[in-house]
């Protein structure tokens, strides 16, 4: 059984019909009948470090789809460089690899969320990951939006030379504004929050003459301008992070995406238009059915940016800027069953720790039901009895109809 569920472990996550022959009555172990289906499931357990936990046992693992639990049958430890066996009357689709020899990297670059002054911090992290991954591994990048896209692969100029190409895209509002109104400002004006309107129409105010009777109007204006630029960013990275996974489709197997942003800026504040829980849940879920190790790196340039004398400018608000900024790629992360860092300087630190979480996986062989077997989406759920063991896995899988 174990030298089968191997060979399709470059699958990723898929049913296969269960017509093995059951092992001798004495030896007790599970017999499959063909109206059974196997689904497998890659699951990365680690521990607090990152460090792949070996020696787990099937019984100390539980899955559930759609809230109904499945046996766990078996639970093999494949690094990401093991070899694949053939195997006899097994037959691959011809996108598929026939080992698993290294990992798949994406590198995502959110170049919409970066101004030009920070689009070198883009470029570092990038250049890290580049400098850190296994020469085994294919590593792609995808710039969006934009025309800078490359094929995992294992030769790193190709790489570097695409991330000397990244830019900073995101458009603010001019730096001769007489205005000072930072992003949640512009968030609360857009909304009308009664208080912080006053407080920031007063500030901003004050010092104009009498008869400018249209500041407080021009002030309302600004950050209806400034609150619809954050909006459209928003969209920006959201149809982007689709493109990077229409993009993905077709590599094969478990594959790692690395989303690297200076923010998604989301707010639930009524009239602000920046609520988009639904759109980042849709695109969280494709992540989780497109079988993606999933890591968000979410670089805080706000902070440096606005505190720096070519800024010249006092941000009233910047814990909070930087809060709405990350919060989106939070959910983001959170909802694809991702991970969610945020990088302040250096960023060496978490993509250590991606390369140690990914370096190895559990291959579970889940006993899937009939009425799981319908052509649809299913919800699944992994955890394992391990003290201080962290889980990462699919969401979500589609089960092949039944014959």
């Amino acid at each position: 059984m174990k030298t089968i569920i191997a060979a399709v472990a470059a699958l990723g996550l898929m049913a296969i019909p269960a017509a093995v022959p059951g092992p001798p009555q004495d030896q007790q172990q599970p017999t499959f009948r063909t109206s059974t289906e196997i689904v497998l499931i890659d699951a990365h357990v680690v521990a607090r470090d990152g460090t792949p936990i070996r020696g787990l046992k099937p019984d100390q693992f539980e899955v559930f789809i759609d809230g109904r639990r499945r046996p766990v049958l078996s639970a093999d430890f494949l690094a990401a460089t093991d070899p694949v066996p053939a195997v006899a009357g097994t037959t691959m689709a011809s996108d598929r690899p026939a080992a698993r020899d290294g990992r798949i990297v994406v590198l995502a670059i959110d170049q919409a969320s970066f101004p030009v002054s920070a689009q070198q911090s883009a470029r570092e992290a990038a250049t890290r990951v580049v400098n850190r991954v296994a020469r085994e591994d294919y590593l792609g990048m995808i710039a969006f939006p934009g025309p800078v896209q490359i094929s995992p692969t294992r030769d790193r100029s190709l790489v570097r030379e695409g991330i000397t190409r990244i830019s900073g895209l995101r458009v603010g509002v001019s730096r001769t504004s007489r205005f000072n109104i930072s992003a949640t400002e512009a968030v609360q004006l857009k909304g009308r929050t009664s208080v912080a309107t006053k407080e920031i129409i007063t500030r901003e105010c004050r010092g104009w003459p009498p008869v400018d009777q249209m500041c407080p109007a021009e002030v309302m204006e600004e950050g209806s301008t400034i609150a619809t630029m954050l909006e459209q960013q928003s969209m920006l990275t959201i149809d982007g992070l689709h493109s990077v996974l229409d993009a993905m489709g077709s590599l094969p197997g478990r594959k790692t995406l690395i989303v690297v942003s200076a923010g998604l800026p989301m707010s639930n504040l009524p009239g602000s238009r920046l609520n988009f829980d639904a759109e980042t849940t849709r695109v969280a879920r494709r992540a989780a059915a497109a079988n993606v190790n999933l890591y968000v790196f979410y670089m805080n340039v706000h902070f440096l940016r606005f505190f720096s004398p070519a800024y010249g400018r006092q941000n009233h608000s910047i814990y909070e800027d930087i809060s709405m900024f990350g919060t989106g790629l939070e959910k983001f992360a959170d909802a694809g069953g991702g991970s969610f860092f945020q990088v302040e300087v250096d960023a060496d630190p978490f993509v250590d720790r991606m390369l140690r979480e990914t370096s190895a996986s559990y291959l579970l062989a889940v006993r899937a039901q009939p009425e799981d077997r319908d052509g649809k989406e299913h919800f699944i759920r992994v955890s394992v009895k391990e003290r201080g063991a962290t889980v990462r896995y699919r969401r979500v899988v589609m089960i092949p109809a039944g014959g």
